[in-house]
């Protein structure tokens, strides 16, 4: 329109003769119903239809419109669609569905224990993590264009840590070893004696088999100075000390590949720098 022509319309009708008006064009190739056939086929899979396959593909969905609607689009149609329908082209991820059913009662054993725990108890969780030598993959910033490559070491060698931190005070107890294994956590649980000679000792871990093995239980039945709860199964995200971890691997192994040694003087340097106060907050703990 003509600027004449806008200024005639609102002569005649106001600021409302300023709004657009319906006008004659293409109907959209996929209408409201389509779009809903989209939508509730996405909430199934293709086996209902009858498509030998499990997933969604644009050329799939485009063939369901053409059988069920008579709509012939190209392919980027149905991908403009399945973006204006909030829809995006990802990986999915793992999602554990064991549950431990025992998990209440443990989760409920544990909270008892901490609160009861008499004066001087020392209150730890612990858990075990390996370090390789082939280096976890992190994001990390890079010249647009130009992936960073990452050498693989010409053999994975591999260390434990067994980690323990003291809920309270933030005191962080460790060890390394070459194998997670009975006689490794039996080294461990004497080491804690030691670190606390007199004190009784609350400890939280989860339930790997060599926590829960006849040697490891004949062993705390025999040290009373140290009670064992265990963690409900596939909950690692109820233990604090996987936080920890998360950001010893970040800051100490992530794309870069180092020897053993090199592995190791990075993470005792790493512990060296942290305050009890911080190790709470990196575990979540603190405020």
């Amino acid at each position: 329109m003509s600027p004449s022509s806008w200024l005639e319309r609102f002569d005649a009708e106001g600021p409302a003769g300023l709004y657009d008006r319906p006008r004659p064009g293409r109907p959209p190739e996929i209408d409201a119903e389509a779009e809903q056939c989209l939508l509730t086929a996405l909430e199934r899979t293709p086996e209902a239809y009858g498509y030998p396959a499990t997933i969604w593909t644009t050329p799939l969905l485009r063939d369901l419109l053409r059988c069920r609607h008579a709509i012939t689009v190209c392919a980027d149609t149905v991908r403009r669609t399945l973006h204006a329908l909030g829809y995006r082209w990802r990986r999915p991820r793992w999602a554990i569905e064991h549950t431990d059913p025992d998990a209440a009662y443990r989760l409920d054993c544990i909270l008892r224990a901490l609160e009861t725990a008499t004066l001087g108890t020392v209150c730890l969780v612990q858990d075990e993590t390996k370090f390789r030598t082939l280096p976890p993959l992190r994001r990390m910033w890079m010249r647009q264009g130009h992936q960073v490559r990452v050498p693989t070491p010409k053999q994975n060698h591999h260390i434990y840590s067994y980690g323990a931190l003291d809920l309270v005070t933030g005191e962080w107890q460790d060890r390394l070893a070459s194998k997670a294994n009975t006689a490794t956590t039996l080294t461990f649980l004497n080491d804690l004696l030691s670190q606390y000679p007199r004190q009784r000792i609350l400890l939280i871990w989860d339930q790997a088999s060599y926590h829960t093995s006849h040697k490891v239980t004949t062993w705390l039945h025999q040290h009373p100075r140290i009670r064992a709860l265990f963690l409900p199964k596939y909950t690692p995200e109820l233990n604090p000390v996987e936080h920890i971890w998360r950001v010893v691997k970040q800051r100490v192994a992530a794309n870069v590949t180092r020897t053993l040694d090199a592995i190791q003087e990075a993470y005792h340097s790493f512990f060296a720098q942290q305050s009890p106060t911080s190790l709470l907050q990196t575990a979540g703990l603190g405020s």
